[in-house]
């Protein structure tokens, strides 16, 4: 086994299209993870987006079986944070051994792309979720 740091981007420049070179790529959430040493980055991307997007009902009825749990409070965790899904022209971070990959999300697929340049947002925190959580008790 051999740990996995995801970290997803939102696409702020472009919703629904490719990525392109140069869009503004906000972090919403980050989640490490031991998976197989033969896991490649495209199984990871595809994996997290599974997970992101697939009805939690779904997940729910998968607890049990091994890595259930650890699926369905991450799914948990980005619904409850109020994300969108994660779709076309999104893009994942996948780091193992010190390597990263980046792929962005295609209309069917991952495309690997080169180191984006505009980046904003955070890795998952303690205090991230904290402000989350006030923001929803004052609305």
């Amino acid at each position: 086994m051999t740990l996995h740091v995801i970290a997803v981007y939102h696409n702020t420049d472009s919703r629904f299209l490719p990525h392109q070179p140069g869009h503004t790529l906000t972090q919403v959430i980050s989640h490490w993870r031991h998976l197989p040493d033969t896991a490649t980055p495209q199984h990871t991307a595809d994996w997290i987006s599974t997970l992101f997007n697939v009805d939690l009902d779904t997940l729910e009825a998968n607890r049990a079986a091994p890595h259930g749990e650890a699926d369905f409070l991450i799914a948990c965790t980005y619904r409850l944070l109020r994300l969108r899904s994660l779709s076309t022209g999104d893009v994942v971070a996948v780091t193992a051994r010190g390597d990263t990959t980046w792929l962005a999300c295609e209309f069917v697929g991952w495309k690997p792309i080169d180191t984006p340049t505009r980046l904003t947002g955070a890795p998952l925190t303690a205090a991230g979720v904290e402000q989350q959580l006030r923001r929803d008790r004052r609305a």
